[in-house]
């Protein structure tokens, strides 16, 4: 799954560089992280699914621990 990014430009806050930032791919300006998109102008996330209500405790302790990759999901039912 993919989400548009209006104007080309997104806002994080509380997000940490890291220790060397002209190693990234981020440009800090005056406070705002630039961020270089895909050639097709997308951003891709990762989800990370758990199946069934009886998965949600091992899922939630999992994101606290980091386990998982992405956004964490529990499914409990097909719509």
């Amino acid at each position: 799954m993919a989400s548009e990014v209006s104007n080309k430009r997104v806002i994080l806050k509380d997000f940490v560089i890291g220790r060397y930032p002209e190693e990234s791919d981020m440009v800090l300006e005056t406070g705002t992280i630039k961020l270089e998109l895909p050639e097709d102008e997308k951003i891709v996330y990762v989800e990370d699914t758990a199946e069934g209500l009886e998965a949600a405790p091992a899922a939630l302790i999992g994101l606290f621990s980091g386990r998982n990759i992405g956004k964490q999901v529990v499914r409990i039912a097909e719509i």
